[in-house]
């Protein structure tokens, strides 16, 4: 290997190491670095809680009036979603029509069989041919432009 590949392995595993280390040794928890215990019983602290609370609501508030505002485009969906669901039935029953209009309703005659449903040993040549079976194969055309 090249030198330059070797470099590479040792300072992705140094980084690895390094990674974990601070995972497991680093009691920092991200977001309390800067939290100060408030003393409720100063009104001047109390003071700071109330308009530190005031805040937190104006801003629970504003995403609420956000989140409200989508219910007028959930309303539009949800209605468009009908009408396609509407599309779709009428399609797979348009379907199901031209199906049972263009294939035969009745189970074509197969040479062969027995009634019981199972073939005869003597409807067969010894290389497993049917020699009452005819070759001529009928393939019937369906047209799927209309």
């Amino acid at each position: 290997m090249s030198l330059l590949i070797k470099l590479l392995i040792l300072f992705f595993i140094v980084l690895i190491i390094y990674q974990l280390f601070l995972a497991y040794f680093n009691y920092r928890i991200e977001g309390l670095d800067t939290y100060q215990e408030y003393d409720t019983k100063n009104p001047d602290n109390a003071m700071i809680l109330i308009q530190k609370n005031s805040g937190n609501i104006e801003v629970l508030r504003d995403q609420l009036n956000s989140v409200m505002g989508l219910n007028k485009q959930v309303q539009d969906i949800s209605g468009n979603v009908a009408g396609l669901q509407v599309q779709v039935d009428n399609l797979v029953q348009a379907q199901m029509e031209y199906a049972s209009q263009n294939y035969p309703s009745s189970t074509p005659e197969i040479s062969g069989v027995v009634e019981d449903g199972t073939t005869d040993e003597t409807d067969f040549n010894e290389s497993g041919v049917n020699e009452t079976e005819e070759t001529d194969v009928n393939v019937t055309n369906i047209d799927v432009t209309e």
